[in-house]
């Protein structure tokens, strides 16, 4: 049995760039533009490496915005 998650083991170029931009101010961006397919067609990822994907977006905090409705509910959260 491998040590490696499902991303590592099926694409570890891919594992390899997001190394590198973990934790700049693009990777939220970065890592939400690998899970939505913007040049339409693609097949996507397997369910599991979806998911390594989805929790890796769960660890990064999140941009706020202008319209970020989000953003004032968890200030507030965190002011109490």
């Amino acid at each position: 049995m491998s040590d490696l998650s499902p991303l590592e083991e099926n694409f570890p170029r891919l594992a390899t760039e997001i190394s590198a931009f973990w934790g700049s101010p693009t990777c939220f961006e970065q890592l939400q533009d690998l899970l939505m397919d913007s040049r339409g067609g693609r097949k996507g990822f397997p369910a599991d490496v979806y998911s390594d994907l989805s929790f890796l977006l769960t660890l990064v905090p999140r941009p706020k915005g202008p319209y970020d409705i989000w953003s004032e509910a968890q200030d507030a959260d965190q002011s109490s």
